[in-house]
């Protein structure tokens, strides 16, 4: 089973030069057909089988002090041994050679919308486990009061003046 990753690592290699070759335009294809090639998507890769158009795209629970109380709560029980204390992806749980997500950055890698978060929070990231899905586990209510409080870090984060802790 050692070997597992390596085969893996074949085969989508094959199947990515298969891909790429097959993309290139014919010797005698002519500019305008050059040209007219699919642009590459801004939406985030895949990360669950959750449908993004079943998700509210506004976190339907405002945002509140109750609100982010409860969030912060979620975030202690559940987030912050991999994302850490503070949300910048430094917990001491983290799995061996994972790299959790800061959470207080402008770089979200599955999307920062209230849609996309509450997605990744609930569905999890394939392989999960890099992140599990937590759908299970805790209620829509929580999520979104999660991702209140995750708003709140990230404000209070940017709000520090460079270099204070």
């Amino acid at each position: 089973m050692r070997c597992a990753p390596n085969i893996l690592t074949v085969v989508v290699s094959v199947g990515l030069a298969f891909t790429v070759a097959s993309a290139r335009p014919a010797a005698g294809a002519t500019q305008a057909q050059k040209k007219a090639a699919p642009v590459k998507s801004t939406a985030p890769p895949e990360n669950n089988a959750i449908p993004l158009k079943s998700i509210p795209a506004k976190n339907p629970i405002p945002t509140s002090e109750n609100s982010i109380k409860a969030g912060r709560a979620v975030y202690a029980r559940i987030c912050r041994d991999c994302h850490g204390l503070q949300g910048k992806g430094d917990g001491i749980k983290a799995p061996p050679g994972s790299k959790p997500a800061n959470l207080t950055d402008a770089e979200w890698k599955y999307g920062g919308s209230d849609a996309e978060i509450f997605k990744t929070i609930k569905g999890g990231v394939k392989p999960f486990d890099v992140m599990e899905p937590w759908g299970k586990k805790i209620s829509d209510t929580d999520i979104w009061n999660t991702i209140n409080f995750l708003r709140d870090l990230a404000a209070k984060a940017a709000a520090k003046p460079a270099g204070k802790k």
